[in-house]
Order: C-alpha cells, then sequence, then structure tokens
C-alpha cells in the first residue's frame, strides 16, 4: 500500500491518538471474547457507529492514497460518464462501478472526500454488526456484535482507511441471512451486488449455496448473475465505453504482492518483485493462483458438509495463508466468520491481525513518502505469525466431526 503524505488540514495527534484508541478497543475485545460479555445487538450497533466516527475523525488527512485520490477519481469519473476502468491508470480502479457510482453520490453530500468516501464504509460496518445479531445462535447473538463493534480490524479498514470491504461484507452476509430463510433470489440478488462492489464477494457465494437445497441453486445462481450483468451493462449505458475494453482490464487484475506470507519473504531475499508488475512478480502471482485454486478446492471438499459459517471461515482463512498478492484491507474478510465460530483460535487471530493491520496502516498513512527498508520487512515479517495463527483458526474439528460421522455411516453399513 503507497503512503500518502498528510495535508495540512490533517487532524493533529495522529498516529498516537488513533494507537490509544485501538490499544482500547483490543483490550476490551479480548476481556469481552474470554469472559463471554453480552450486550443487545443495538448497544453493539452504538458501539460500531461510535468507535468508527471516532476513528475517522482521529485519522483525517491520513487516508491511504487508494481511498483518498484514486477512488475519489473513480467517483468524478462517473460523474462525468466516464468510466474509471478504463479512464485510470492501471489497478487504480479494477472492479465493476457500483462503488463508483455510490463515490459519485458521495461527493455531493457537502462534506470533504476525507470524510464522504467513508459514510459508506462506516454504515456498513453498522449493518454487519446487525446482521451479525441474526446470524449468531443462541446467547451468542449479544456476544458476537459487541465483539466485532469491539475489534481493531475493521474500525481500521472502515474508520481508517475508508476501504469497501465492509459494502461487500454486508451484502454478503445479507445473502447468507436471505438464504437460511430460503429467499433464494434475494439472497443471489445481495450476492451479486456484493460481486459489483469487488471482485473476491465471489468466495462468499458458498454460505448461501450451502444453505441451500441443490434444486433451487439456479434461482441463486441467475439473480446473481442477473444483478452484475446489469451493473456490467451500465458501462455501455452510462460510462459511454466499450463493454469490451472494460471486461479486459476486470480480466488482468492482479492483487499487491511481495508485502504478506512466502511472497513477503521471497521479496525480502530479492528473489521476487514487490507491487502490480514488475520483474519477478507476474511468474510469482500465477504460481499463487495456482496455489490458491489448490487450497480452496481442498477446503470446500473438508468442510462442505460442516455448515455455511465454518465452510465460510475455512476458505477466506485458507486464503489468507496462501495468497500471493495481498492489501491489509483482506484481514477483514474472516473476521465476522471467525467471531460466529467462538473459537479461542480465533481470538488469537482477530488479535495478531489488529497488530499486524495496525502497524501497516501507520506506515501507509503514517505521512512518511517512502517507509525505510526495515519497516517495510518487519511488515513482511509480521505476517507469517498472523497466518498460522489464521491457520489454526480453522475450525478443524468441524471437519473431524464429518469424518467420524462418515467413517460411523460406513462401519454401520458393513
Amino acid at each position: 500500500m503507497t503512503a500518502v503524505a498528510a495535508p495540512a488540514s490533517a487532524t493533529p495527534g495522529f498516529p498516537q491518538l488513533p494507537a490509544a484508541l485501538l490499544a482500547a478497543c483490543l483490550l476490551l475485545f479480548c476481556l469481552a471474547y474470554l469472559r463471554g460479555s453480552s450486550v443487545p445487538v443495538l448497544a453493539a450497533a452504538g458501539v460500531t457507529l461510535g468507535t468508527r466516527l471516532l476513528m475517522v475523525g482521529l485519522s483525517n488527512g491520513h487516508t491511504p492514497r487508494d481511498v483518498a485520490a484514486y477512488f475519489q477519481t473513480a467517483g468524478k469519473l462517473v460523474a462525468a460518464g466516464r468510466d474509471p476502468l478504463t479512464q485510470q491508470p492501471r489497478f487504480e480502479w479494477n472492479f465493476l462501478p457500483l462503488m463508483p457510482y455510490v463515490f459519485a453520490v458521495e461527493q455531493h453530500i457537502g462534506l470533504t472526500w476525507e470524510l464522504a468516501g467513508k459514510v459508506a464504509p462506516v454504515a456498513a460496518d453498522v449493518a454487519i454488526t446487525l446482521l451479525l445479531g441474526r446470524l449468531a445462535l443462541g446467547p451468542d447473538a449479544g456476544r458476537v456484535p459487541l465483539l466485532y463493534a469491539l475489534c481493531p480490524v475493521p474500525i481500521l479498514v472502515t474508520g481508517l482507511h475508508g476501504q469497501v470491504e465492509a459494502v461487500s461484507l454486508a451484502l454478503s452476509l445479507g445473502g447468507l441471512l436471505l438464504a437460511r430463510s430460503q429467499r433464494t433470489v434475494g439472497s443471489g440478488m445481495l450476492l451479486g451486488l456484493a460481486v459489483a462492489t469487488k471482485t473476491w464477494p465471489v468466495l462468499l457465494a458458498l454460505g448461501p449455496l450451502r444453505e441451500t437445497p441443490l434444486s433451487r441453486w439456479w434461482r441463486l445462481v441467475l439473480a446473481a448473475v442477473a444483478v452484475i450483468a446489469a451493473v456490467l451493462l451500465s458501462i455501455p449505458v452510462f460510462l459511454h465505453d466499450s463493454l469490451q475494453a472494460a471486461v479486459t482490464v476486470l480480466a488482468n487484475y492482479r492483487s499487491f504482492s511481495g508485502v504478506w506470507g512466502w511472497t513477503g519473504i521471497l521479496n525480502v531475499y530479492h528473489v521476487t518483485g514487490r507491487g502490480y508488475a514488475g520483474p519477478g512478480v507476474d511468474a510469482v502471482q500465477h504460481v499463487g493462483t495456482l496455489l490458491t485454486v489448490v487450497a480452496l478446492a481442498a477446503v470446500i471438499a473438508c468442510f462442505w458438509r460442516a455448515g455455511a459459517v465454518p465452510l465460510t471461515a475455512a476458505v477466506l482463512l485458507a486464503f489468507l495463508a496462501v495468497t500471493a498478492g495481498f492489501g491489509v484491507q483482506y484481514l477483514l474478510w474472516s473476521i465476522p466468520f471467525v467471531l460466529l465460530l467462538r473459537r479461542r483460535s480465533g481470538l488469537v487471530f482477530a488479535a495478531l491481525a489488529s497488530l499486524c493491520a495496525g502497524y501497516a496502516y501507520h506506515l501507509a498513512a503514517g505521512g512518511n513518502a517512502a517507509p525505510s527498508v526495515l519497516a517495510v520487512q518487519v511488515q513482511q515479517w509480521a505476517s507469517l505469525p498472523v497466518i498460522v495463527a489464521a491457520v489454526l483458526a480453522i475450525p478443524w474439528d468441524r471437519r473431524a466431526r464429518r469424518i467420524s460421522a462418515v467413517r460411523g455411516h460406513a462401519a454401520a453399513s458393513a
């Protein structure tokens, strides 16, 4: 993630005050996890709103460059009837234009972009808190929303960064909730909107598919594809661009390599490069794609019968373990599902992910034009304990139960 210099209007006290907020939230998060603290879901939503708004204010003027500059430009292009996919340099906007439509609206609400650009992510985080109250079962309905409200990872991703992961997650969790109640078409439509915000929520389709009878899959898939196609077809209609050119950009997107996991360590030893493209990067991204496909296929096969939440958590955690490309906002993807599982290993993962994200955002938003080589290497090595924690947070016991059930059925049949 590229650093951006703080403007003159930046809020003073950065990064000390945001760090103090995060430290307090992390402490309260761990205590709430260990004690099983519970509050009404509306109270948890209030905590979510308060902590995110406080972080928005404390980090004003320190938003990382992608949201501060590239997303703002995407909104301006849409307002002018132009397509950010093809009118911005490579890798500045590489997704369907649903969020740039939102950015264009946000830029007209009278706030500075530093504040307006975070309206949708913060609102989505509140929605996630409310949805977790519906998705959690029994006593966890009052525990999980509070944990999410206090977890530093979403506070950073929404309040400091303003990334759209929370929007994607809120839509996907809504799709999962509708799938549970067998509202298949509505579930598919929300999943389609999630994929139209970014590409990665396609992984979250597994949960709703798991909750939907096989005979109804076609309805869910058709509804999702219809929404995605509608957003795609809006490009020639409203943005006056070539559909083929837009699809070409979408198909050629690559995530940032060399700051996470095995690619980060290879970069430390100068085996591969770092970035979206360049010497040694393309090859390692192709290897990473192959590893990711194999790992996810294996996880799906192992956890399909475990249930929608364990399956989704396992897939997202496995992705973090093997991916070649990484943005710090990816750490948010698995947090709601890890919290829904309510396992001690999830507490360790969330805590380490919070520390890793805090350090990465300090490098990205601290006002340093070029972080030192040592600072970047610390970030690269720090990813390893987070990856180990992610692997341990995978609900392996759910898989073990499935294997035992299969063996028991085979023995009974014999």
